[in-house]
């Protein structure tokens, strides 16, 4: 079996679930609700062909394959953590280093202050390095915790839940709706009635911690974790979209670039629609470098 990005992921919510000793506690830790952890879990269960954890009225516990994956879990995760951090202390550090995380295609939002923000630091320290790395949302979590990153921008379900040891500033809001291709058989749909069963019927993308946003009506079909490709951001998306394939969730700022030329429809713009609100997030009671507190000072005064 070859580890990717996404069994990695998903082995880390596996580690916060069993640290936490259930589905229910781990929502302070990973930030995500409880529907959504219970799908990964059972992503990795599919994954490895092997039940890892009891749940039920008798309460949560580990089998004994769920024992085994725990302890390989926190051996190549602790080895993983320590090699970056490795080669984090490799060369001479620079004086002003501002180290930032972002989740996938935010930059094309217009309500995003992070660019404005960066411009205003770096007006003040010319000669600052500036690293900024494009990351799932769990992973911006795990680079800040380790010490990798000084902030990170993040969006969040309205009835999300952020981590207790994380800062957050509430910056702005993005609205995500339903895409197609025009020869799609949901945008062939007549009527709202006949839209509504051709989406049923439809294999819908959406990013990784998007679960059922848009209707419960609409079971949203993950694609298979254990294939080579997967739906875990929304470039991705886009190209099953694209394709023919899927019906994608995806921000309305970045699907913009081709519903503004028709090469997608956007379905039922009034009826599906969700909304994410991004935050700047950092670990609380950190002692933070100039630049990374001087960035945090502009997002937190540019809020609208």
């Amino acid at each position: 079996m070859r580890l990717s990005d996404i069994d990695l992921r998903l082995l880390r919510v596996f580690k916060a679930v069993a640290e936490s000793g259930g589905f229910v506690k781990a929502q302070g830790a990973l930030g995500i609700n409880q529907p959504a952890i219970s799908t990964h879990i059972a992503n990795l269960e599919q994954r490895l062909n092997a039940r890892l954890c009891n749940r039920g009225p008798q309460g949560f516990s580990l089998t004994t394959a769920g024992q085994e994956v725990l302890r390989e879990t926190n051996a190549i995760l602790d080895q993983l953590d320590a090699y970056a951090q490795r080669l984090e202390d490799i060369g001479t550090k620079s004086k002003h280093q501002l180290r930032i995380g972002v989740v996938d295609c935010t930059v094309s939002d217009p309500e995003n202050p992070l660019p404005h923000a960066m411009a205003k630091v770096s007006e003040r320290m010319p000669h600052l390095r500036t690293r900024i790395g494009v990351y799932d949302y769990l992973d911006c979590l795990t680079e800040l915790r380790s010490g990798r990153l000084d902030l990170a921008l993040v969006g969040l379900n309205h009835d999300g839940t952020v981590p207790q040891d994380l800062e957050t500033v509430e910056l702005y809001e993005e609205k995500s709706g339903l895409f197609c291709a025009p020869d799609h058989p949901c945008a062939q749909a007549t009527s709202a009635e006949a839209r509504l069963d051709a989406l049923k019927k439809a294999k819908i993308s959406a990013h990784s911690f998007l679960l059922n946003p848009i209707s419960a009506a609409l079971p949203v079909q993950l694609l298979d974790e254990g294939a080579e490709i997967s739906q875990g951001n929304i470039e991705a998306t886009a190209y099953l979209c694209h394709a023919g394939t899927h019906v994608g969730i995806m921000p309305l700022h970045f699907a913009r670039q081709w519903t503004s030329t028709g090469r997608l429809i956007h379905l039922d713009e009034a009826r599906y629609q969700t909304v994410s609100v991004f935050h700047a997030v950092r670990l609380k009671g950190k002692q933070a470098d100039e630049p990374a507190e001087m960035l945090w000072r502009y997002l937190a005064e540019n809020i609208v």
